[in-house]
C-alpha cells in the first residue's frame, strides 16, 4: 500500500483537494495578487532584496540635498571662525574620532572603570556618550564636507521598521506609560549605536581596527577567565542545578554572568578567526591563533550551553561560507571535543536527562516559558505592553501576574523571542525576527558584496548569528553591553557594503 492509500496520506490529500476548491484560496491569492502589485510592495521588495537600490532611493536623494545646503552653510561659517582657538581644539578632536570608537568598544572596561569613578554620571554614562559621539560626528561633517554623501545600508529600512513598530507598541498597549517607556527605551536605545557608528566607521582600516580592538578587549578577559577557572572562583550556587555534579565553577571575568561573557566569546572568536586568515605577517598569525585558544579554553570554562549553542550556530555559519566542505570534519571536532573535555560533556549529557527536565519544571526554563506564555495570554496581538513582563524593568517595578490560581512576580524569561511577544504580541515578534533575518540576510550581502575583507566579513557575520541564536534561550539583549557591542559591529559590517556599493555606483 503506497502513502497516498493510507489513512493519513488520504487526509492528508483530502484536505490539499478541498482547499484547492475552496473560497478561501481564491480570497488569499487575489489579495496575494493585489499585495504584488501595488507600489508599496514593489518599493520594499527593491530595498530589501536589491541593497544597492537604497543608493539610488528618494530619500537618500532628499538626505544628500540636505547635506549638501549644509555644507554650503559650513563653507561660509568656515573663513569666519578657522582661525579660532576653540576651532582648531575641535578640529583635532575630530581627527582621532577613532579612538573614541576603541573606548565605546572596550564597553566592559569602560562601564567598569566608569561605574566605580564617575558617581551619579555612572548610570546615564552611555547615553551621555552617544550625544557626545553625534556631536563629533556632526563637526568632523563641517571640517571634512566636500564630497561627502548621506551613509546608509539596506538595514537602515528593517531598523528603523522596528523601531516604529516598538514605538506603536507602546502607544497602543502601555497599562503603565512609565514602566511602558523604560520598556521601549531597554529595547530600542542601543539599536541607535549602529546608525551612528555606520557614519563612523568611514573607511575600510577603521573598520579593522575597531575588530582588532574588541579582538584584544576579549582575548584579555578570556585570559583572565582561565584564571578564574584556575584558581576556582567563588560562584552563587543557583548557576549550577544542585543534581548537576562536575562543575567546580563558572567564569565570568569582570561580568558579573557567565553566559554574558561566553556571549561575547560567540561574537569575538569568529571576528578573531576572519583576522587570522586576513593575517600575512605569521608572528601576528601566531598571536591570533592563541588568543582565540585562549577564547575557546574560557567559552568552554564559562559552562553556559546557550553561548556554546550560539557559538556552534556561529561556527557553522562561518564555514558555510568559507569553504562548506570543511563542515563535517569541523563537527566532528565538535563532538570529539565533548568527549575530550568531561566537564563539557555531563553539562551537556545532563540537559538530554530526566533529572533536568523535572528540575527545569520546578522553577528553571520549561515552566518559565510555559508561564510566561500563560501571560501571553493576556494580549496575543500586541502583548501586555513593553517592560511589562519577563525583564529587568518588570522585575525592577515588582510586576505581577495572575497564572492559573495564584499570583507569580516576574522573572526574566531566558528567551528574548518570548519575552518579545509577551511584552508586543505577535506584531512585535514578528517585526523583532524580521530583523534578525535583515541582520543575518544583509550581512551576507556585504560579504558577498567584494572579496576585499572576505574573512574578516564573514567572522562578523557570523559572531552575530550566533547572538541572535543565543537570543533563543537567553535574554542576551537586555544586556546593555551586548545590545551595544551587536548594533556595532552590525554597523562596522555595512560600513564595508556601503563603500563597495558607493562605489560601483559612483
Amino acid at each position: 500500500m503506497n502513502f497516498k492509500e493510507s489513512l493519513t496520506g488520504g487526509l492528508i490529500f483530502w484536505f490539499l483537494n478541498a482547499y484547492e476548491e475552496s473560497s478561501l484560496k481564491k480570497a488569499l491569492s487575489a489579495f496575494g495578487g493585489l499585495v504584488k502589485e501595488s507600489c508599496i510592495y514593489g518599493l520594499m521588495r527593491k530595498y530589501v532584496h536589491s541593497g544597492a537600490y537604497v543608493l539610488d532611493s528618494g530619500i537618500v536623494s532628499v538626505f544628500n540635498i540636505i547635506l549638501g545646503l549644509f555644507a554650503g552653510l559650513c563653507d561660509r561659517a568656515e573663513g569666519l571662525i578657522e582661525g579660532s582657538l576653540v576651532f582648531r581644539l575641535l578640529r583635532k578632536i575630530t581627527e582621532h574620532k577613532e579612538i573614541f570608537l576603541y573606548i565605546l568598544i572596550s564597553y566592559p572596561f569602560t562601564d567598569l572603570i566608569i561605574r566605580k569613578t564617575a558617581g551619579i554620571l555612572a548610570g546615564p554614562w552611555d547615553e551621555l556618550y552617544f550625544f557626545g559621539l553625534l556631536l563629533i560626528l556632526i563637526l568632523d561633517f563641517i571640517y571634512n564636507h566636500k564630497g561627502r554623501k548621506y551613509v546608509v545600508s539596506p538595514l537602515n529600512l528593517p531598523v528603523i521598521i522596528f523601531l516604529a513598530v516598538m514605538f506603536g507598541c507602546y502607544f497602543v498597549v502601555s497599562p503603565d506609560r512609565t514602566i511602558g517607556f523604560e520598556g521601549m527605551r531597554a529595547v530600542c536605545e542601543y539599536i541607535f549605536w549602529f546608525f551612528l557608528v555606520l557614519k563612523l566607521c568611514d573607511s575600510d582600516e577603521t573598520g579593522k581596527r575597531l575588530c582588532i580592538c574588541l579582538f584584544l578587549v576579549i582575548g584579555i578577559m578570556a585570559v583572565h577567565g582561565i584564571y578564574q577557572y584556575i584558581v576556582a572562583v567563588p560562584m552563587p550556587s543557583s548557576w549550577v542545578d544542585h543534581n548537576e555534579a562536575g562543575v567546580r565553577t563558572r567564569v565570568y571575568s569582570i561580568l558579573t554572568s557567565p553566559n554574558v561573557l561566553g556571549s561575547l566569546f560567540t561574537l569575538t572568536i569568529p571576528i578573531g578567526a576572519g583576522l587570522f586568515l586576513e593575517e600575512k605577517n605569521k608572528a601576528k598569525k601566531a598571536f591570533y591563533a592563541v588568543v582565540i585558544l585562549c577564547m575557546l579554553a574560557s567559552l568552554a570554562f564559562t559552562f553556559s550551553r546557550g553561548a556554546w549553542m550560539g557559538f556552534m550556530a556561529a561556527v557553522i555559519i562561518f564555514v558555510l561560507f568559507y569553504d562548506a566542505r570543511l563542515l563535517v570534519p569541523v563537527l566532528a571536532l565538535a563532538v570529539l571535543a565533548v568527549f575530550l573535555v568531561p566537564e563539557v560533556g555531563n553539562r551537556i549529557s545532563y540537559m538530554l536527562s530526566a533529572d533536568y527536565i523535572e528540575s527545569s519544571m520546578n522553577g528553571g526554563r520549561l515552566i518559565r516559558w510555559i508561564d510566561g506564555l500563560s501571560v501571553w495570554a493576556y494580549g496575543k496581538l500586541t502583548g501586555v505592553g513593553l517592560g511589562h513582563f519577563g525583564g529587568a524593568v518588570a522585575i525592577n517595578h515588582g510586576m505581577q501576574y495572575l497564572v492559573g490560581y495564584e499570583y507569580i512576580d516576574t522573572f526574566y524569561m531566558d528567551n528574548y523571542y518570548l519575552k518579545t511577544m509577551i511584552e508586543t504580541g505577535v506584531v512585535g515578534l514578528f517585526a523583532f525576527i524580521f530583523l534578525m533575518y535583515q541582520v543575518f540576510i544583509n550581512s551576507a550581502r556585504a560579504v558577498k558584496a567584494s572579496a576585499e575583507n572576505k574573512y574578516l566579513k564573514i567572522g562578523i557575520m557570523s559572531g552575530l548569528f550566533g547572538i541572535i541564536i543565543h537570543n533563543l534561550v537567553e535574554n542576551i539583549f537586555e544586556v546593555p553591553l551586548m545590545s551595544t557591542e551587536f548594533w556595532i559591529f552590525a554597523a562596522v559590517l555595512m560600513s564595508f557594503w556601503y563603500r563597495k556599493a558607493a562605489g560601483k555606483s559612483a
